[in-house]
């Protein structure tokens, strides 16, 4: 492997910190949009129960108010959940690789980190929300932008995708567990199903909603919706896609760069595919979304420590603290995967 074990690691965490920083920053946008109401802690709490963050959300705010969950999610670089630590996650990684990343990508996030660190309560207020969210996201693009024209196409590149495609699977796995569970029980059981307002927001979030209605996928209910976010095989967004490209690096890694995965990755990968399989023949998904989404949870969660077994010497049960700018990563790596996505 001409690649360094921990170049590798650093360019997969590089990416996938960036892309939890845009996709949070996109479900905060698409909640503030569609949930006008600032005040209602209620419509809020979910996004607290979407990283599994109750506890850690407790010990620094008494409830679950816009404003603390905005602090929280946003400015709280304490919080590894937070937009402002990927980002800083994200550019320690890139600062770890700066003899072998082009200097452009160094300096957007560079830049973009110190940008993020000036940012004041007052710009997370309802009527700069959008804003802040959108300049979030744009800084994202611009990092992945930069990397899709400058970053050399060798084991790196790959590395760096599989980080990006796996944080995306896993992020979506996650909107359609929480938002699903609110949206089909307790929250929306008095209201139209095919209301487009009540799953407007689930498609926005993964990016998905002006595919879902330009393919004309049907009338906006859950079944539909939750068969594109997880089978569609050509939207970025769904899971099915994020594995058919985890698959491709994979692959590309083994006949391009002689670096075949170990077995166990191999079959962690195999039993994800079968799991589609299972969900793809499911006559009712909507019935099943908690279970099936928590299912490919817990299989993103053992293909990314089966990555770190495989390619990045790290032994899936050790206990070591990585001194590499991923103290979330190591969190991964070591716990079970009963929390949620375990902050990866």
């Amino acid at each position: 492997m001409s690649l360094l074990a921990r170049y590798a690691e650093h360019l997969f965490w590089l990416s996938r910190y960036a892309e939890r920083a845009a996709s949070l920053a996109r479900i905060i946008e698409t909640h503030a949009a569609c949930n006008p109401s600032m005040q209602e802690k209620t419509s809020w709490a979910w996004l607290v129960k979407l990283h599994a963050d109750d506890d850690n959300f407790a010990k620094e705010h008494l409830e679950a108010s816009a404003r603390n969950v905005l602090n929280f999610y946003i400015r709280d670089l304490n919080n590894i959940g937070s937009i402002l630590f990927a980002v800083h996650a994200s550019r320690e990684n890139a600062r770890a690789l700066r003899a072998i990343l082009p200097t452009e990508m160094w300096s957007q996030l560079n830049g973009f980190y110190n940008k993020l660190r000036s940012i004041r309560e007052s710009d997370i207020d309802p009527i700069r929300l959008s804003r802040t969210c959108s300049a979030i996201k744009m800084g994202c693009r611009d990092q992945f932008g930069i990397a899709e024209s400058m970053l050399y196409r060798d084991e790196g590149w790959r590395f760096y995708q599989l980080g990006r495609f796996s944080e995306r699977g896993s992020q979506t796995s996650r909107v359609l567990d929480v938002r699903f569970a609110q949206l089909v029980t307790n929250e929306g059981r008095d209201q139209d199903s095919k209301d487009a307002r009540l799953w407007q927001p689930i498609l926005r979030s993964a990016a998905a909603y002006q595919a879902y209605i330009r393919l004309g996928q049907g009338s906006m209910d859950a079944e539909h919706i939750a068969r594109f976010l997880i089978l569609n095989q050509s939207h970025p967004g769904s899971i099915a896609f994020c594995c058919s490209c985890i698959e491709h690096q994979l692959h590309k890694l083994r006949i391009g760069f002689n670096l075949t995965p170990a077995s166990p990755l191999r079959e962690r990968l195999a039993e994800l595919a079968s799991y589609l399989r299972a969900v793809n023949r499911c006559q009712d998904l909507v019935s099943e979304v908690h279970d099936i989404s928590c299912g490919l949870q817990r299989h993103f969660d053992d293909i990314t420590r089966a990555l770190a077994a495989s390619y990045f010497n790290i032994v899936p049960d050790s206990q070591k603290q990585f001194a590499d700018g991923n103290p979330a990563a190591a969190r991964c790596y070591t716990e079970t995967p009963s929390r949620a996505n375990c902050h990866t």
